[in-house]
């Protein structure tokens, strides 16, 4: 076989990020390209300015605008002009110098994002404000040009300039000042993946709030899928700071908002690859139940949180509850111990804010922070202010209403142990008539109650269960066949969702309560996945589970213990191996693969359903936890908006949310025939 110099494929910058998206923005491709020019904007308005705009076009692009210095205009001895450096090249920026970039706190240090969300728009065009000019640039699949015709049409001819001279015109306004970038993401980079414009805005609603008087105002002028929640539109202009931002999230997260809180400071020194370097970090936390926490690190809303998150809540609560063992009049029982760091954690509403150069980000989205050092460093800190803070007179009030609340956590959280062990010696003795009152259809297993590692399969259909019969682990898995599609039970009455035999069911199997009443520490199973045929209709069924737990046992959803498993639609096999395939593409995949390898015989099986799968093959693909794959169900963003437009709300969103879905497919991929 021939392998040459000629083989080799080298492909610009531009060509490999719209290829190999994941690389520079992360699995959230869109998020994170959003987010970056929020974020090179936000960044801009806090050190030179004092204004951010987002306005969401009927397009769907974007336009962000800050009053900052203004994109240089000019061009280097190589004719590459200041916009094109600066968001059309990659790995370019002005924090590369040593000096720079050791002190620098900003959101951007790289010199990848901003550029890698150019590269994969169809469209984007930069304006520039300085000394009373304006200066335009466009650029056209990621690469610097000009379109013909006025407005922003991304379809319009369009001719590649790299040294494009910029020639500024007049505009009447010498004191504006300022960059705006109007962009259209391109839909066909990343098919499998959608911009979320809601997490953007929070984001930048948060980052905004973490950067002392900047304001922020969005418009929404008809973004595609709307509406959008009220409390992301509109205008902000203070307060800043971590107390206002835990307000603000707080309120997003619909939990209560403490009125009683501590807010402290400090800084220190942690180790990085330079050397020992400076760190400062603020927080303000309170007693609330739930506990609510959002961590920021150099204005970034890290929502994966991380070592900055870790040390902030270690601190804070071993400080607390070091604090409370000499409280007294807290009403102990007799020989009964007060509450501990993690008690305290349960009851806690907290915002941390951390800047730090030469961040260790866990990718390019930004959304945790990776920092042994860090962690160490700060959250001895954090322990150190919070005692000072919690050793004041004046908080004494604030101290005792924390720790009383986390008190009554702890007694919560050892009754709960109590019980779960008590549960699991009973699982263990319990005879056959137990189980009497569980539906008959129930597969039980072993194992039961939180903690104990068992799982429960609600499968398609009854042939479904012969074949999880045959393959499953019955010391911790158990089964339940559905029968038919389970109805659409969003918004229902728990009266009327009774009334429907499958529901009624789930709710005696499960025993952890709906809505209100769900606690997931009561559920049977540590795990409750969804096992429907790889097909249409088992997408139906899946869907319509995925909507009645985040209606009647959301709970569970928010604790993680929720999945759906995606058994193959296909088995592609010869006499050495098989391979799982999940669709057509796949397959040919799979079939092609084999026979480069000289197999004369390659077979392929089509699954029709679950109970057509041989044990073998079921348990390889969904009952195996070693080597399954399973997608986890989440809460979609603010308060389930996009549950109430797929299962709830008017047709018309329906129909908006679908068209949008369908403008992102490539239908020269379909085949039509």
């Amino acid at each position: 076989m021939s392998y040459t110099a000629a083989d080799v494929i080298e492909l610009d910058d531009i060509q490999h990020t719209r290829m190999r998206p994941q690389v520079n923005l992360g699995a959230r491709v869109y998020q994170t390209a959003a987010r970056e020019i929020v974020d090179n904007a936000v960044e801009e308005a806090g050190a030179h300015g004092s204004t951010v705009s987002i306005i969401l076009r009927s397009d769907g692009s974007f336009t962000v605008t800050d009053d900052g210095r203004g994109l240089p205009v000019d061009s280097d001895p190589a004719g590459k002009n200041g916009i094109v450096k600066t968001l059309g090249t990659a790995r370019s920026g002005g924090k590369f110098t040593a000096h720079a970039d050791a002190e620098s706190t900003g959101a951007g240090l790289n010199g990848i994002g901003a550029a890698a969300a150019v590269f994969i728009s169809r469209r984007t065009d930069v304006t520039v404000y300085r000394a009373g000019k304006t200066y335009k640039q466009s650029f056209g699949g990621g690469y610097p040009g000009r379109f013909a015709g006025d407005g922003f049409n991304p379809d319009a001819d369009f001719t590649r300039d790299d040294t494009q001279k910029l020639r500024g015109l007049s505009n009447g306004e010498p004191a504006v000042h300022g960059t705006s970038v109007r962009m259209l993401l391109d839909p066909s980079v990343a098919p499998d993946t959608a911009l979320d414009i809601t997490e953007v805005l929070l984001r930048a609603h948060a980052a905004v709030r973490m950067t002392q008087n900047v304001r922020l105002t969005v418009i929404d002028e008809g973004w595609p899928g709307g509406p959008l929640p009220a409390a992301l539109l509109g205008s902000f202009s203070g307060p800043w700071g971590t107390g206002a931002v835990l307000d603000f999230m707080c309120a997003c997260a619909q939990t209560p908002i403490p009125t009683l809180r501590s807010s402290v400071e400090g800084r220190g020194e942690y180790v990085t690859g330079r050397g020992p370097t400076p760190f400062r970090w603020s927080l303000t936390a309170g007693p609330a139940e739930p506990a609510t926490v959002s961590s920021f690190c150099n204005t970034v809303y890290t929502a994966d949180g991380g070592s900055h998150l870790n040390a902030a809540v270690k601190g804070l609560t071993e400080a607390l509850a070091s604090r409370a063992a000499r409280l007294r009049d807290l009403g102990l029982a007799k020989g009964e111990d007060g509450p501990e760091p993690q008690d305290f954690a349960a009851v806690t509403a907290l915002a941390v804010d951390t800047r730090a150069p030469d961040v260790s980000w866990n990718g390019q989205d930004k959304t945790g922070v990776s920092s042994r050092s860090l962690n160490t460093a700060m959250a001895t800190d954090v322990a150190r202010s919070t005692a000072v803070w919690s050793a004041n007179p004046a908080n004494t009030d604030t101290v005792t209403v924390w720790t009383k609340l986390a008190l009554e956590a702890a007694r919560a959280r050892r009754s709960a142990e109590g019980a779960k062990s008590r549960s699991r010696a009973a699982s263990k003795a319990k005879g056959l008539g137990t189980n009497l009152s569980l539906p008959p259809k129930l597969l039980p297993c072993r194992e039961t109650g939180r903690g104990s590692g068992a799982e429960l399969f609600i499968a398609e259909g009854d042939s479904a269960l012969g074949t999880i019969k045959a393959a499953r682990d019955a010391t911790f898995q158990a089964a339940f066949p559905l029968k038919g599609k389970p109805p659409n039970v969003y918004g229902w009455t728990v009266a009327k969702a009774r009334g429907k035999e499958e529901f009624q069911a789930i709710e005696r199997i499960l025993d952890c309560g709906v809505r209100d009443h769900c606690d997931p520490e009561k559920c049977r199973y540590d795990k409750i996945l969804f096992a429907s045929d790889a097909d249409p209709d088992g997408g139906n069924i899946n869907s319509s589970l995925i909507s009645m737990f985040l209606d009647f046992y959301r709970p569970l959803v928010e604790a993680g213990m929720v999945y759906v498993t995606l058994p193959p639609l296909f088995v592609v096999s010869d006499s050495s191996q098989r391979i799982y395939c999940q669709d057509d593409a796949e397959r040919d995949v799979a079939v092609a693969r084999l026979r480069s390898g000289g197999r004369s015989r390659v077979e392929v099986q089509r699954n029709k359903g679950l109970g057509e799968m041989n044990a073998d093959d079921f348990w390889n693909t969904v009952l195996d936890p070693g080597q399954r794959t399973v997608i986890q169900v989440r809460p979609d963003a603010l308060g389930g908006a996009l549950h109430h437009t797929l299962f709830g709300g008017a047709p018309e969103g329906r129909r908006t949310w679908m068209a949008d879905a369908a403008s992102r497919i490539d239908t020269s991929s379909l085949d039509l025939d």
